[in-house]
């Protein structure tokens, strides 16, 4: 047994005799508040929250008007990186698509409801929603200037989402604004063709508003965009897919305290960030996991990205969810963050 694996099997062995047991909260999961799941033609299965005791989606679809897009109310999803906000997207999507009469096709060899995504950056123009350029198939070393996703969705009569659309500069957004009023329409100044939305089609927007390095959107947006979604991480959700409860528990509570503004948290680890580490400890075993996990907080603090009090009460919440035992003491001279390995070769 090397010195490494004699370290922390005596770790293993104090956290079992109870000197390193922690205090485990009981908040309920309150797992009865689940939504019937939708299941995408992938497979994905999608519980979407609730709003005052209605599901959200349901919600939406009654906002969207699929046969009168000038009579929509188009929705914006704001929340945390990784809340859940792109699943929420495509299940409304998904759904209006079913409640359509219309079937799943299948396009560049992937299921196909009628949902595309958008994203942008600081270097977008007011061409972003407008054309697109791409290799030429029959003319090698030529590019040719085809709809965008934008454009497609409008002439088609679909779902689009403009992903962390805070980072797309005022100039493009402002150019569909047409769009997203009651003229439905695009003026395409290198074909000199309006395009016009075609029933089916809705836009929605998903972002952080508190995005490092990003700005609000247009103000004309707020009107166009007046029904604003505030999405969390659906923890029951994530324990019904068979998250650990207690490591769903407590990143619960956790998150809980950074929405009440409490200890000062702007960012806490949300549903996609436990469900990878939910997956991680299923194939590679708790160990490995959690230095994996750790290693990737550490690199978010390094890059300033997370903060180190945030990082510390991450650690808090692996304690109270059963895993101090992992840990290491600092004169083991392992790399670690707040006592937890880091994933380092040796």
């Amino acid at each position: 047994m090397s010195a490494i694996d004699q370290a922390l099997s005596t770790i293993d062995q104090i956290a079992g005799e109870g000197d390193l047991a922690s205090e485990r909260r009981s908040d309920a999961l309150e797992l009865e508040s689940l939504t019937d799941p939708i299941v995408l033609p992938d497979g994905k299965r999608i519980y979407p929250p609730r709003l005052h005791g209605e599901p959200i989606d349901e919600l939406a679809c009654a906002l969207i008007d699929v046969a009168e897009p000038i009579e929509s109310t188009f929705l914006r999803l704001i929340g945390p990186p990784g809340a859940g906000k792109s699943q929420i997207a495509r299940a409304i999507a998904f759904r209006l698509w079913r409640d359509r009469g219309r079937e799943v096709e299948h396009r560049h060899g992937v299921p196909f409801y009628g949902f595309v995504e958008i994203t942008g950056g600081p270097s977008s123009d007011e061409y972003l929603f407008r054309h697109e350029f791409v290799p030429a198939a029959d003319d090698a070393g030529t590019v040719r200037l085809v709809d965008s996703a934008f454009v497609q969705a409008m002439r088609e009569g679909w779902v689009v989402m403009i992903d962390e659309v805070n980072t797309i500069r005022d100039v493009a957004l402002l150019s569909i604004n047409s769009c997203l009023d009651g003229r439905l329409s695009l003026y395409l100044p290198a074909t000199g063709e309006t395009v016009m939305a075609r029933p089916g089609f809705a836009c929605v927007l998903a972002y952080n508003p508190g995005l490092v390095g990003a700005t609000d959107i247009p103000d004309a947006w707020h009107s166009r965009f007046p029904a604003t979604l505030e999405v969390t991480s659906n923890w029951p959700a994530l324990a019904e897919l068979g998250a650990p409860r207690a490591l769903v528990t407590e990143a619960m509570a956790l998150d809980r305290q950074r929405i009440a503004g409490e200890d000062g948290l702007t960012w806490t680890p949300q549903f996609r960030d436990i469900e990878a580490l939910a997956r991680m400890i299923d194939r590679v075993g708790e160990r490995a996991a959690l230095a994996l996990f750790t290693s990737n907080l550490s690199e978010q603090v390094q890059a300033g990205k997370v903060q180190d009090a945030e990082a510390a009460a991450v650690c808090r919440m692996l304690d109270r969810a059963g895993y101090a035992h992992l840990k290491v003491a600092a004169t083991r001279r392992l790399p670690s963050l707040h006592g937890y390995p880091r994933a380092v070769t040796t």
